[in-house]
């Protein structure tokens, strides 16, 4: 028996009813408009590390795919639970050509059900595959055959040629841990360029290269936030070696404040004194969030303003009297966990799909300010997605509008655009619309 996605989402929207969400029967909808709302993505996470290559003329991309088995669909096979699921990527030249491509199937067996709907167990899949040099998007994409549910996700990506420089470094892989087997060095990736605050830390891997014999390489690390002001430095001197250096370096801690920051490695030949010129520089993005708290909190204080649809004043006024950014994180985290639906499974639903919704809220509708604030944002987090949608942008003696149709509730909401400019405000808002405000 698999997971009964249908019942989890009619229960959530009980809850939702309860904090005057008051949302349709499909919580689960990631897109505004979805006419497939009974098909939600697949949330994963994937990472492309570009590395020297063996093949003339080609790099190395490692790509690893990760996909939480909450977000998978199983089904009992005998005395165990069983999913089956497609991979696929491909590269994408100019004028969208594709340049490779690669599929391939996985299947994963569990005997707990409890496993099923985890969010901590994960399946991690590993691909190589030997692209030239150049500028491509990459897509990716999950598929499971039985749901008919599928997914891509999109980015670019620089595919270097480690070959031209004197000295050159790979991409950078973010490591959780490291594995010993006998003297080999194992390592547990971090896909998703996201960590929680904590004092354990993590590794850097990443290869030198070096076509001129070197006496050895010094290595200067930053991390910068998003102010660009630098929270970490570390110096490291790797000793003379062949002509690629595979090296790990430690982050001691990830106990900074949750956010977006940026992590750079300068790769100098030591021989050229104390102000050696720059050799070769490599970087890479991550992230820091709260623990317990879902992904998109990155500004707790911003986080707490966003309450505003489902707390008092009362309430707001006591979270944001916290006097340091732990102490506000705490009572941030004791408001939710009040409203916890299921405290022993160790996740939140109705404060993780509060803030999907904020987030979309934030990245369909900012205009001149953020998109949870407008209109729209508001209606969209407190009822949902619309079951249906009518556009009406050029009307001959009207200004721009739309509706939006919730069926089961049976009401709609109309909203204008006044200015012109996208500003769609909300005609005749109901009073329920508005309980809990400040």
């Amino acid at each position: 028996m698999g997971r009964n996605t249908s019942i989890d989402c009619r229960w959530l929207t009980l809850v939702f009813c309860c904090l005057f969400l008051l949302s349709p029967v499909r919580l689960s909808a990631q897109v505004e408009f979805s006419r497939t709302a009974n098909r939600p993505e697949t949330d994963f996470s994937f990472d492309a590390i570009c590395v020297s290559s063996d093949k003339p003329g080609k790099t190395r991309v490692d790509i690893y795919v990760e996909v939480p088995y909450k977000e998978l669909h199983f089904s009992k096979v005998e005395d165990v639970y069983e999913c089956d699921y497609e991979a696929s990527v491909q590269f994408l030249g100019k004028d969208k050509q594709v340049v490779d491509n690669r599929v391939w199937n996985n299947n994963v067996r569990v005997r707990d059900f409890n496993e099923t709907t985890s969010d901590k167990l994960k399946s991690l899949t590993h691909q190589v595959m030997d692209i030239a040099p150049g500028t491509y998007e990459i897509d990716v994409q999950i598929y499971e055959p039985e749901t008919q549910k599928r997914t891509v996700r999109q980015s670019s990506i620089l595919v270097t040629d480690f070959g031209k420089d004197e000295l050159s470094l790979s991409d950078i892989m973010l490591v959780n841990r490291l594995t010993k087997v006998g003297d080999k060095t194992g390592v547990v990736p971090n896909v998703s360029g996201d960590f929680t605050r904590q004092k354990d830390g993590f590794y850097l891997f990443f290869e030198a290269y070096h076509v001129s014999p070197i006496d050895s390489l010094l290595l200067v690390c930053h991390i910068y936030d998003s102010r660009k002001v630098e929270v970490w430095k570390k110096d490291e001197l790797e000793p003379p070696s062949e002509s690629k250096i595979q090296i790990f370096v430690k982050v001691d801690s990830t106990n900074f404040p949750a956010g977006i920051y940026t992590l750079i490695v300068e790769g100098y030949d030591a021989r050229a004194g104390s102000n050696p010129d720059l050799k070769a520089t490599t970087s890479r993005s991550f992230s820091v969030h709260w623990a317990d708290l879902p992904f998109s909190i990155l500004n707790i204080d911003k986080a707490i303003e966003e309450l505003k649809y489902v707390a008092t004043d009362e309430e707001l006024d006591y979270i944001e009297a916290g006097k340091t950014l732990d102490e506000k994180q705490k009572r941030f985290s004791a408001f939710w966990n009040k409203r916890n639906p299921d405290p022993s499974s160790g996740r939140n639903p109705l404060m993780e799909e509060y803030y999907r919704r904020v987030q979309y809220a934030n990245k369909e509708f900012t205009r001149y300010i953020d998109g949870w604030k407008t209109d729209r944002g508001m209606v969209y987090i407190r009822l949902g997605p619309p079951e249906n949608i009518e556009r009406h942008p050029f009307e001959m003696d009207s200004k721009p509008y739309e509706i939006w149709y919730y069926y089961q509730l049976d009401r709609e909401c109309i909203f204008v655009d006044y200015s012109g400019f996208g500003d769609y405000r909300l005609q005749n808002p109901s009073a329920d619309l508005f309980r809990g405000l400040r």
